[in-house]
């Protein structure tokens, strides 16, 4: 009898022992960009459960951003389910968050569009006990715990200065920046990008702005933008765009007018399309984030905030430069930093 009772305890400890191990199994898949898992050590059942919510992005940025989570995961014992969303959809970015909350996640780290119902959701999670962590793209006005991205202050700087360089210090500037929503998309961080970019511009007597432009998806794109702005101001000597969108489009605009060398480009990103179009001296340069140190901090940050209740409200990743002068420099380095396929 007694056997009979061990053989029992020990086939029930084995099925709990093999289904353990199913459910590590189903945290411990490999990530795909498309809303799959990252996780930790296959040897350490995790810690936490995160859910990251990330905007697409056609770059080496998402690439590098998703390899900074993965390195930050594997060393703290985090699983993290990273969902991919789209920029422009508020309604799928919200969707997202309640799953989060519903599924009683340990924290979320967000990419997504500051307005009004993100701010509420973001609201409620915080009154739920999860952590909320913005990156990239802020939302001040809501209750996150941390932002972890660039000074958008300091990016009007050095997109300033780097106008002043590609001009001499002479000549009518524009500005087209991104604003995907008819509401007060991003009004902090384009008011300091803006705020920043004036601070240096008003530095010199020969230059001014003669512009400054919102591209909203669906109603004016970068290429009917330019297309106005060159034509009501012909001597237009340099523009600076805040979006990879923009950046492509006008670049795209200036060579069908066979206007390059004639208005020099400052943009934002590195897509491989972005890229192609500074080695090709149609894009003087283009400012980026950091996104591996994004992806990498933004763990960090969270943690922080799960294990001693607050953390920094501000992460400053800083941002880099790249020109035709440094684009191999910058490329080799970026490749390193995405790694061996996960």
């Amino acid at each position: 009898m007694r056997k009979v009772i061990l053989s029992i305890v020990t086939g029930i400890l084995s099925l709990v022992l093999i289904f353990s191990l199913f459910l590590s199994f189903l945290y411990m898949k490999d990530f795909d960009y498309n809303s799959k898992n990252i996780i930790t050590n296959e040897k350490d059942v995790p810690k936490y459960h995160l859910m990251v919510i990330s905007n697409e992005m056609d770059s080496m940025s998402g690439e590098a951003f998703l390899n900074g989570l993965n390195d930050a995961s594997h060393k703290m014992k985090v699983a993290l389910e990273v969902n991919n969303v789209k920029k422009e959809d508020v309604d799928e970015q919200l969707d997202n968050i309640n799953i989060a909350i519903a599924s009683k996640v340990d924290g979320i780290i967000l990419q997504v569009t500051d307005n009004d119902k993100i701010k509420e959701a973001i609201n409620h999670a915080v009154d739920m006990g999860i952590p909320v962590i913005t990156v990239f793209e802020d939302v001040p006005t809501s209750r996150r715990q941390s932002y972890v991205g660039s000074n958008s202050f300091e990016i009007g700087k050095k997109a300033g200065r780097l106008v002043s360089n590609a001009i001499n210090s002479k000549g009518d500037i524009a500005i087209i920046l991104d604003n995907i929503q008819e509401n007060n998309y991003l009004e902090t961080s384009k008011n300091l990008i803006l705020s920043g970019f004036k601070d240096i511009i008003n530095q010199y007597d020969d230059m001014e702005i003669k512009k400054v432009e919102e591209s909203k998806l669906g109603l004016l794109g970068a290429e009917e933008i330019i297309n106005r702005i060159i034509n009501s101001y012909p001597d237009i000597s340099a523009i600076f765009c805040s979006s990879i969108k923009d950046t492509i489009g006008v670049a795209q605009v200036i060579v069908d007018l066979n206007k390059v060398g004639d208005i020099s480009i400052i943009g934002y990103g590195d897509s491989e399309e972005l890229l192609k179009y500074i080695d090709k001296h149609v894009i003087y340069a283009s400012i980026v984030d950091n996104p591996y140190d994004i992806g990498y901090k933004s763990i960090e940050a969270i943690l922080d905030v799960m294990t001693n209740g607050t953390t920094s409200s501000f992460y400053d990743t800083g941002v880099n430069i790249i020109t035709k002068d440094n684009i191999d420099e910058y490329t080799q380095e970026r490749q390193s930093k995405e790694g061996d396929d996960i």
